[in-house]
């Protein structure tokens, strides 16, 4: 019998609250056990707007996670995009004390990264570990534990955010009675679920479009790179349509659903269809061409923002296996080519995972349907990509730069005790 890790997601959106309880079995069989969604509009470009309404929405949304899964959800793991996010990558210079790099190191690393990187109104959200350059040695490794070294360099892709934002989000969970166990960035999440390894190691670039922000994030030779979060989404579409037709946002969105395209080269500028509205207003003939017109308008606006992004930071050079598209926002039609004509370069669309399935040992055939449903739902792709993440050699790596990592070297300590010894006679030796 495999051991098993059950894990808890909140993924926070400008549209709902999506919780998910998965099941690890490894890295590549994940078992999902509950879902919950509930919507709500009250977490918008990573603010709480209305707390009460929020924490209810948390609250119901984990309670349908725990019916369907039957346990207890005690602590999660969040994830959230915030355009509020400052990132840097950064670098922990360390001298080793004994002649082998320990935890103790690794944590006073991270510690040296952040002394220099990170001002006191801003926490570390969430840190990705590059790679770690041992004495002069001109390329990185991905692990130095136990390896001889004088002097240590680890690299650190810092993802930050203001210490009051953490406070009031850490308060709101808590006011869910569940603790956080992790805090990351969503599109780290995304790109664990959507990204393949060829892709991270060549360059490319996730972009997840929501309803609120835009998240960014540049891999390459598989190390994160750059993330950033822009105050724009689909959601801004929706308000541009309703505004051009004078009609409510709940109309606009249906609107942009059955008849929008972002790629107004496929369509005959001539056709008009009959729209009705909801409640007692006149049905109203919209050109199919001009609300196209409308669509893509907010679209060259989001892409030519991320392009200007990935220019100023010099990374255009770096993705050269292009763009790749996530999120709610990035599913409207025509989204592809009208993408790949704007920016020149190859656009594709993120696939489902083969390691995310329901779980099969469901009594209760309707809930083990409705799961299975869900896995096909793009809108909880950030979730599924945290449990992935869990289960990351970056997560791996990033852990040995947390506190409790030297904990949980004491208790290995014992056995490794002889082999460091070694490690020093053999220094000395040479």
């Amino acid at each position: 019998m495999k051991n098993t890790e059950n894990l808890v997601v909140v993924h926070l959106s400008a549209t709902a609250v999506y919780v998910v309880i998965g099941s690890v079995y490894s890295a590549t069989d994940i078992r999902i056990m509950g879902v919950g969604r509930v919507k709500n509009s009250d977490f918008y470009q990573g603010k709480i707007k209305h707390r009460e309404r929020l924490q209810g929405a948390i609250k119901q949304a984990i309670q349908e996670a725990e019916d369907t899964a039957n346990c207890r959800v005690h602590s999660v793991w969040l994830t959230l995009a915030t355009p509020e996010l400052a990132s840097k990558n950064s670098a922990g210079n360390v001298s080793v004390e004994d002649d082998v790099v320990s935890a103790k190191d690794m944590v006073q690393a991270l510690s040296n990264a952040k002394s220099q990187d990170l001002s006191s109104d801003y926490y570390l959200m969430h840190c990705c570990q590059q790679g770690i350059y041992i004495d002069d040695q001109e390329f990185m490794v991905d692990d130095a534990i136990e390896m001889v070294a004088d002097k240590i360099n680890v690299m650190y892709h810092m993802m930050m955010m203001p210490v009051a934002s953490r406070q009031n989000i850490q308060k709101l969970l808590q006011s869910c009675d569940v603790g956080i166990d992790h805090i990351v960035f969503d599109a780290v999440t995304s790109a664990e679920y959507s990204l393949i390894k060829e892709e991270r190691q060549q360059g490319v670039c996730l972009v997840d479009i929501g309803a609120s922000t835009t998240s960014i994030c540049v891999y390459k030779e598989n190390k994160l790179i750059f993330t950033h979060c822009l105050a724009t989404g689909s959601h801004e579409v929706t308000m541009d349509i309703s505004a051009d037709f004078g009609i409510s946002m709940i109309d606009a969105e249906r609107l942009k659903k059955s008849h929008g395209t972002a790629d107004i080269h496929s369509l005959d500028p001539s056709s008009f269809f009959t729209f009705k509205p909801q409640g007692p207003n006149d049905d109203i003939n919209v050109n199919i061409y001009n609300l196209a017109r409308i669509i893509e308008a907010r679209y060259v606006r989001i892409f030519t923002e991320v392009a200007c992004h990935l220019h100023e930071a010099d990374l255009i050079g770096y993705i050269d296996r292009g763009i790749v598209l996530t999120g709610g926002g990035s599913a409207i039609k025509g989204m592809i080519p009208f993408a790949k004509k704007l920016l020149k370069m190859r656009v594709v669309m993120t696939n489902m995972h083969p390691a995310i399935s329901a779980h099969d040992h469901f009594e209760n055939d309707e809930a083990f349907k409705h799961i299975n449903t869900q896995i096909n739902d793009r809108a909880f792709h950030t979730a599924f990509g945290t449990l992935l993440y869990s289960q990351s050699e970056q997560f791996r790596h990033s852990e040995q730069s947390e506190p409790e990592a030297i904990q949980q070297a004491r208790v290995k300590g014992v056995f490794q005790s002889a082999g460091q010894r070694l490690s020093k006679v053999l220094k000395k030796i040479l």
